[in-house]
């Protein structure tokens, strides 16, 4: 029997695999924050194909036709997995004025929220995303959003948080611009996300 990989939507959209090693079960969980669960296919060796995308459906693989059943509660030995499982990520706005790539003032505590979650996250992966209105230059946007993402990223770096230089990236207008359209001024999309994981 071929077995496709899992079709993951989620960080905990995946399917928990009974006892941790290679097996015939799987267990599809509820994702996270209301989004959509999962899937997994299972490809018989005759081509036909199973999929189990039912939340808290479990599984056995086997050649042919594969049927899940609904779950009311997980195995209480799956709690300490789940509960190992990293904490889900967290995104953090910080805005700036218009035209403008320094951070304010007012926006110093958002920095220090970000320096508080990265504390209790030993070894996670920062991102940082600078974005602008859509007015002004496609070319001048670029470069403020890019700036935007290098200052917050230098900032966590400064205080000793590691932000790979491939993670801090300016999206420009783009976003605002699908929007709202071209040459709109709108405060909301003059910041940078940062997302820690």
């Amino acid at each position: 029997m071929k077995r496709a990989p899992l079709n993951l939507s989620g960080a905990l959209a995946g399917a928990l695999l009974a006892s941790g090693c290679a097996t015939d079960k799987v267990i599809l969980l509820e994702n996270e924050d209301d989004n959509p669960t999962g899937a997994v296919a299972v490809i018989a060796s005759n081509g036909s194909e199973s999929v189990i995308d039912r939340p808290l459906t479990q599984a056995n693989l086997r050649d042919g036709p594969t049927k899940g059943r609904t779950l009311k509660n997980l195995k209480p030995k799956y709690g300490a997995l789940l509960a190992g499982l990293p904490p889900k990520a967290k995104a953090f706005v910080i805005t700036f004025p218009t035209g403008g790539s320094t951070i304010p003032a007012e926006q110093r505590g958002v920095l220090q929220l970000i320096r508080d979650e990265l504390a209790k996250r030993p070894g996670a992966q920062i991102e940082v995303a600078g974005f602008t209105d859509s007015q002004g230059t496609e070319e001048r946007n670029n470069q403020i959003s890019k700036d935007r993402a290098d200052i917050v990223a230098q900032e966590l770096r400064n205080s000793g948080f590691a932000v790979g230089e491939g993670d801090a990236v300016g999206r420009g207008e783009y976003e605002a611009r699908e929007k709202l359209g071209d040459e709109m001024v709108d405060a909301t999309y003059r910041r940078a996300i940062v997302i820690v994981r």
